[in-house]
């Protein structure tokens, strides 16, 4: 009887293929099915009134958050202004009260002079 049973499974088609074809079939129907599935989930997702209510309250504060930035930066740009400004009015005043020193040291001098 062995050697009926060995024969039979030597001449028997071998049936791996048939496997190997099965499980890719079934791969590829798992993964159209979970694609389906994230497909229908982002989309309930995109259309529901959450995603609409969060997407305005992000935009509204997105407004928010530039007209922020725009008032920040001309408060900058103000400051930066002043900031040169008052550079150049206390290099002015520096010269002028270098020249006020040296009017000052003429004058000492000339009192000076004329004394003796």
């Amino acid at each position: 009887m062995s050697m009926v049973t060995t024969q039979r499974l030597a001449s028997a088609q071998l049936e791996l293929v048939s496997e190997a074809r099965t499980r890719a079939l079934l791969r590829a129907t798992l993964v159209i099915v979970l694609l389906a599935l994230a497909s229908f989930a982002a989309a309930r997702l995109y259309f529901s009134d959450g995603f609409a209510a969060s997407h305005r309250r992000l935009q509204q504060e997105n407004a928010e958050l530039r007209s922020s930035v725009a008032r920040l930066t001309a408060e900058l740009d103000l400051e930066r202004a002043t900031r040169a400004a008052l550079d150049r009015q206390v290099a002015e005043l520096n010269q002028r009260a270098t020249d006020l020193e040296r009017q000052l040291a003429f004058v000492k001098a000339q009192g000076g002079a004329g004394r003796r």
